[in-house]
């Protein structure tokens, strides 16, 4: 696990770029703590700094060069590295080191290309080839881990984050926020991929490689998908198959695969069904002991710290419980913006990087449960899909639009009920059902963008999930390609790299997902009651005596109306200040509206979810100040 750069063209061989490198190492020192390497050339540099996680020794420093002058920055795990190991060495390759890095470094020398489809983990790389002037970036499946790029005058420049990317570039004096992400951020709370919010960077997309040609010129750049969702089949898996058994199998396999390493680990653990599964399975490995760290709230209805004690003390594990302080609210939201390189308004955020912060003091590698609610149908809107689906398949279009009309005359309540009832297609009604926006309500988004219908932020990804037939098999595939890389992944990657600890997900393991999306739905939901996960619970009654974890969807969601109302009130009496005084550029109230309350009543705020990304746009954008610049 580190932190990655690299420069190739040109100017990355001026005299001023080995400064600018060394800006940006230390703009990632915070990934990668344990040490740093510069390699250079004629016309290209890499740059690393290292989490030491597998082979503390130097052996496995980077950048890595191999036999033929080929060199490797990389940042992630590649579980299945002892079985790549095993089959390199079977065609005569030789180790110097223990770890995953020269085993990826071999592979990509012996496989090429071919290579990415056997990679087994979460990563972010970039392979470069002096010789033939060739740089070739990936991203693991899931954008696990990030990569940022961008091409200059004469060459690309890459990083893990825009923090690093920024200081390659000299610093951000130049840089100007970029209208449709940041329009596409008010819409989501996140800017999604490929956008960043700056003009120019753009993000890698997960599942793809970006192959550089440079030399004389204008660099060759050539950005194409090695995996995509509509690779794995709709569910349609033999019955005759024992699937509640493989599914055992699979998730004993991929937990296992995460436990290598060579560092202390612990598992986060909430008492939800998702970081219960993987305890459980972790805890019956032969010869492994883990501590466990829940994070809890002051506030009753957000505190699941009663559930992961249960779940623990069940389990025999060393728990450890830590609580957000509100006291310390203000000043750990101050504190976000040196960790997220974006404005990013995920309110789950803030205890996320409260609570790395404190256990990386005992272990440097956590396990989580991230990916349990995507495949198997976990989230309240797969459920309320299925029901939309239902309506909208029995009803012409005509009929359940003037239905919406009078509902909506009715009651202001059924808000997003009524816009899915007269949806026109599913995209348009998995959109409301996600992000509760509709194209009406975009328009009164505090920015002066020409606004596109909501539903296109997801197009490109429908797209590439391709046609899957039943709705709840659809809507987990565009979980998996739009929320989670953009904002679970992002959040779990900058909390945790703020203070230099790894975090693992089992559930996410490619090869363990592809098995869920191939199970017929059936058997992940129960539509009689609504239920998702169904061998997940079907696991974890045989397992435990006690069923902390069969309640409604909690999730880590803090008290945020109590801290706006507390000690984010300033904050929040500051941010809304500068957006009426337009001190908030690019961020303006739209036409027709004098306030933010008259925004807020035409947005339909009444869970302050936009008001939030208003106040999170402001911090970050009061952090820029402090953040690199030369």
């Amino acid at each position: 696990m580190c932190g990655i750069l690299g420069w190739v063209g040109r100017q990355s061989a001026d005299p001023d770029s080995g400064r600018r490198a060394g800006a940006g190492l230390h703009a990632l020192a915070n990934r990668g703590p344990d040490g740093s390497g510069l390699e250079s050339g004629v016309d290209w540099l890499l740059g690393q700094t290292r989490l030491a996680i597998l082979d503390l020794t130097d052996r496995a420093a980077q950048p890595m060069r191999d036999a033929r002058g080929c060199w490797l920055v990389f940042n992630g795990e590649i579980y299945n590295f002892q079985e790549l190991r095993r089959e390199l060495e079977e065609r005569g390759i030789r180790f110097q080191s223990t770890g995953d890095t020269q085993v990826l470094l071999e592979a990509l020398a012996y496989w090429g290309l071919d290579a990415l489809t056997r990679l087994r983990g979460m990563f972010a790389f970039g392979w470069l080839d002096p010789g033939r002037r060739e740089l070739i970036l990936a991203r693991d499946r899931y954008g696990v881990k990030p990569l940022v790029w961008e091409r200059t005058a004469d060459g690309v420049r890459f990083a893990s984050d825009l923090f690093a990317l920024d200081a390659l570039a000299g610093g951000r004096r130049t840089r100007e926020i970029e209208p449709q992400a940041l329009l596409r951020y008010l819409m989501l709370g996140y800017v999604p991929a490929p956008h960043t919010i700056w003009k120019g960077p753009r993000k890698l997309r997960p599942g793809h490689y970006l192959r550089v040609h440079w030399g004389n010129g204008a660099p060759r750049i050539e950005e194409r998908s090695y995996w995509r969702l509509s690779d794995v089949p709709p569910a349609a898996m033999s019955s005759e198959i024992d699937l509640y058994q493989r599914f055992k199998d699979e998730l004993r396999d991929a937990v296992q695969l995460r436990s290598i390493s060579d560092v202390p680990v612990g598992l986060l653990l909430s008492g939800g069904i998702d970081s219960t599964l993987v305890g459980s399975v972790y805890a019956d490995l032969p010869g492994h002991q883990i501590p466990s760290f829940a994070m809890g709230f002051d506030d009753g209805q957000s505190d699941e710290r009663p559930y992961a004690r249960a779940v623990a003390q069940e389990l025999t594990l060393r728990h450890e419980e830590f609580v957000s302080n509100p006291s310390e609210v203000a000043e750990e939201f101050d504190d976000l913006w040196t960790a997220f390189d974006e404005p990013f308004a995920d309110s789950s955020a803030l205890p996320t990087v409260t609570l790395c912060r404190a256990i990386r003091r005992r272990v440097k590698v956590a396990i989580g449960g991230d990916g349990g609610d995507e495949v198997w149908c976990g989230y309240p809107w797969h459920r309320a899909l299925v029901r939309a689906e239902a309506v909208r398949n029995g009803t012409p279009l005509v009929l359940r639009r003037l239905a919406a009309c009078g509902f909506s005359a009715v009651s202001s309540e059924w808000g997003y009920k009524t816009r899915v009832l007269a949806a026109s297609d599913r995209l348009s009604a998995w959109t409301s059902l996600r992000i509760g926006l509709s194209d009406r309500m975009a328009a009164a988004l505090p920015i002066e963008s020409e606004i596109f219908p909501v539903s296109e932020c997801f197009r490109e990804a429908a797209d590439l999930v391709g046609d899957v037939p039943d709705p709840l098999d659809w809507a987990g595939r565009m979980d998996l390609a739009t929320y989670l890389p953009d904002d679970l992944m992002v959040k779990a990657d900058r909390a945790s790299m703020r203070f230099g600890l790894e975090l693992r997900e089992p559930l996410l393991d490619h090869v363990f997902s592809a098995f869920g999306m191939q199970v017929p739905v059936a058997e992940r939901f129960d539509r009689s009651t609504g239920k998702g996960k169904l061998f997940a619970r079907n696991y974890l009654s045989e397992r435990l005596k006690e069923r902390p974890f069969d309640r409604s969807k909690q999730g880590f969601t803090p008290p945020l109306p109590q801290w706006l109302g507390g000690p984010l009130a300033e904050h929040k009496r500051a941010a809304i200040a500068d957006l009426e005084a337009n001190r908030l550029d690019p961020l303006a109230l739209p036409a027709g509206a004098d306030s933010w309350s008259d925004c807020a009543q035409r947005l339909d705020d009444r869970h302050n979810q936009f008001l939030w990304r208003v106040v999170c746009f402001w911090g970050w954008s009061r952090s820029l100040q402090n953040t690199y610049s030369d």
